[in-house]
């Protein structure tokens, strides 16, 4: 219990201090900012994972931008699974179910990097920065299948028994956007991101929404 609220505190003390730098460059280039908004994504990503973002990201007029994300990423295969790894399956009242093992990561992540104009009220931006990462690893350990059969229920257990733990260490994140404001308040896009951690190193596409100050280009009158 005294690991887990010091895992949490220090989570919730990196957040606070990411939030506070993030406030801080802001809000003392208020003025230059051209661009700042929320966004909120989801997607698929390697391992079989799904992952879902939500972030806040500023542009400058300097044409530097910065982003402050969490990613969350959920039912990914872990990197450490046997080859011939088999699930436990059967079924429960003629319903079939495979109990396979997957595990689940948190990153948060303050990056920066360089916006581009590509087109009429669409950009991109291409950024690099640290994370806090918080996933589960699983351990394997080889034992013999088992089976029982009960008539309305069957199972087969897993050739390996498995047990988790929670993990956190510092990664390294890379990602890259591009968007196109449809209002002045909204807009839409699509990313793509890559985390380097001793954890596991996902890759993960996103489609997303944004909402916020856009910077739009209004229509010049005729």
């Amino acid at each position: 219990m005294k690991q887990q609220l010091k895992k949490i505190g220090l989570s919730f003390s990196l957040v606070t201090l990411l939030c506070a730098s993030l406030l801080q460059v802001t809000g003392q280039t208020a003025m230059q900012l051209t661009k700042i908004y929320l966004e909120g994504g989801i997607g698929p990503g390697t391992f079989k994972g799904f992952n879902s973002e939500v972030g806040l990201k500023a542009i400058f007029k300097n044409k530097w931008s910065m982003t402050l994300s969490l990613n969350g990423i959920q039912e990914m295969t872990p990197k450490n699974e046997p080859s011939d790894y088999k699930p436990e399956t059967g079924y429960v009242l003629f319903i079939p179910y495979t109990g396979e093992e997957t595990v689940d990561m948190s990153i948060v992540s303050l990056t920066a990097g360089r916006y581009f104009s590509v087109g009429k009220n669409i950009w991109a931006t291409a950024e690099g920065g640290l994370s806090y990462v918080k996933g589960e690893k699983v351990n394997y350990e080889r034992t013999q299948q088992v089976s029982s059969n009960i008539i309305i229920a069957a199972s087969t257990s897993s050739n390996y028994t498995t047990t988790k733990e929670n993990k956190s260490t510092v990664g390294a994140m890379m990602q890259a956007d591009i968007d196109w404001a449809f209002a002045s308040f909204m807009g839409i896009g699509a990313g793509v991101y890559a985390n380097i951690n001793s954890i596991q190193s996902p890759i993960g596409l996103q489609v997303k929404l944004i909402i916020g100050k856009m910077g739009r280009i209004k229509k010049s009158k005729s």
